[in-house]
């Protein structure tokens, strides 16, 4: 390995990092736009042909939409690893750092396998930008292909891939999946996708494959047509949740087995289709009364939240799931992990038993989606960033937490549907703080601080770096208050590696620990 690179110039990691992020560079200079003449699938083919094909070495899971797929991508990522498969898992974008990408058996590649499957593609690469700066692939494009080529040389059993941006036109949609899965779908990437649900739809629906299973949770009418119609045209099967997929009953807990929150129906489903199985339920006893027991709290943490779901497919019923997540939306995406799962074993890849997926699932971690990364005071991270996402946010908090004051730190990304997105959460916040993290989209403070008074005449501080924000908002709140950070991945990732270097984590983070092995943690 030291020879190759030594002959081919990417001799560490830094400089990989380097050379991968100057396609950035690139990019501006071309002022690319996304349309099937620049961001095409041409680029990637001819990339991935001078490699020898990797995408084609092993089955894939592939899954789009605008919420939740990176959640749904992890938990089909750790029901097939429990299983006894090799998973390789792709998601976007990364909190802290690049590697995080890529992973193997929810292990991030390391910095030598990064550097040396870059330098593989490196000359390839090196002289498209030399010779044909338009021709040159994008930052994406080479890091979906620094991923195939490395799952192909580890020789996985399987890859969980999630779709960058779109999905029509996506570097990964050259692989041809065992199963497609399309999550719901909302206003995100407008200027890109089309500012109408029918043409974001049209966009996702580009994954689907000629009869390949589609398994999806698509709710507006206008969007589920455009999925429909695409299924019909390709021979492929969809099944849909509300339909042929059903959530009967949803609850939070803590880890004790006691259901602490009560839920509407209307904060797990939007109308018109519901995920629910008609005569199920989204409620929860108060603390202490009933159904205590109904799971096995030896599998988790004494501290740990979240869901214990009973989900139904055209085949199956997955009884008392304890999923270690905050939010009830988060009982769709377990259900289209469970969907991907039935098809998975009609082709014949995996047999799970019912003790064997809720020991997978129990170990499920969703970086900064509803996390509590700190306790006293509470502190959460969530990089919700779409008008959707914010009011699962909001409404969350609102259900799950009891609290004195709501401190919100806040960094968007200026393409961003701003005052949609403000309106759904400063209005629920005691103090309101506004940031801006090192991204070049990234809002600045303040303009976000003008929105916000016009919006709904607070007033808000402004923080020019995401650390300021985070440091501060520890000095002023109490014990008893709760501050969240959210926004953007940017903001997100940022906080995390500040709270790192501020906060005791042994404390409040039990629930990364239990992905690490410990069956009980009580011990």
């Amino acid at each position: 390995m030291d020879n190759k690179r030594n002959k081919i110039g990417l001799q560490s990691y830094e400089k990989a990092q380097a050379f991968l992020y100057k396609a950035i560079d690139y990019e501006k200079l071309i002022s690319y736009q996304y349309n099937a003449s620049t961001f095409n699938l041409d680029r990637m083919v001819r990339m991935l042909e001078c490699v020898g094909n990797p995408h084609r070495a092993f089955p894939s899971v592939h899954i789009t939409g605008t919420k939740g797929k990176g959640s749904t991508s992890i938990m089909i990522a750790t029901l097939l690893e429990h299983a006894g498969l090799k998973t390789g898992l792709f998601t976007s974008p990364h909190l802290v750092d690049l590697k995080e990408r890529i992973q193997l058996n929810h292990q991030n590649i390391s910095e030598d396998d990064f550097t040396d499957n870059l330098n593989e593609l490196r000359p390839y690469i090196q002289h498209l930008r030399e010779t044909s700066p338009s021709a040159s692939p994008t930052f994406f494009e080479i890091l979906t292909a620094v991923c195939m080529l490395y799952f192909k040389k580890k020789h996985i059993d399987m890859a969980v891939l999630e779709v960058g941006l779109g999905g029509r036109l996506d570097s990964t949609n050259v692989v041809i999946p065992q199963v497609s899965i399309i999550t719901n779908i909302g206003f995100d990437h407008t200027a890109i996708l089309g500012n109408t649900l029918s043409s974001i739809a049209y966009e996702k629906a580009g994954i689907i494959k000629q009869g390949i299973p589609v398994i999806s949770a698509v709710e507006d009418p206008e969007a589920l047509a455009v999925i429909e119609r695409v299924c019909k045209e390709k021979g492929a099967t969809l099944y849909l949740l509300g339909r042929d997929i059903w959530i009967e009953e949803v609850r939070s807990v803590d880890g004790n087995g006691i259901a602490f929150c009560k839920h509407s129906q209307s904060s797990v489903h939007n109308p018109p289709r519901s995920p629910f199985r008609k005569g199920g339920r989204c409620s929860s006893s108060s603390p202490g009364e009933g159904k205590a027991n109904t799971f096995d709290k030896g599998r988790i943490a004494e501290e740990t939240r979240g869901l214990v779901c009973k989900i139904k497919t055209w085949r199956r019923t997955y009884d008392s799931i304890f999923l270690p997540l905050i939010g009830t939306h988060q009982a769709k995406n377990c259900a289209l992990a469970f969907g991907a799962l039935e098809i998975l074993q009609d082709r014949g890849y995996v047999s799970m038993s019912d003790e064997t997926i809720r020991n997978a699932l129990v170990q499920v971690h969703c970086p900064a989606r509803i996390e509590i990364v700190g306790k006293e005071p509470l502190i959460i991270l969530d990089y919700a960033h779409t008008v959707d996402s914010m009011r699962f946010l909001k409404n969350t908090l609102l259900e799950n937490f009891t609290y004195n004051k709501l401190l919100l730190i806040l960094g968007l990304a200026q393409d961003k549907d701003l005052d949609n997105i403000l309106q759904e959460i400063v209005t629920v916040a005691d103090f309101i703080m506004v940031t801006k993290s090192k991204n070049p989209r990234a809002a600045l403070p303040r303009e976000l601080y003008q929105r916000v008074e016009r919006l709904c005449g607070k007033q808000a501080k402004m923080f020019h770096t995401t650390q300021d924000a985070v440091v501060a908002a520890k000095q002023i709140a109490s014990q008893d208050d709760l501050i969240c950070i959210t926004g953007s991945a940017y903001v997100a990732g940022e906080a995390l590696q500040v709270l790192k270097a501020t906060t005791d984590f042994s404390d409040g983070l039990k629930r990364r620990q239990v992905r690490n092995g410990a069956r009980n943690l009580h011990e």
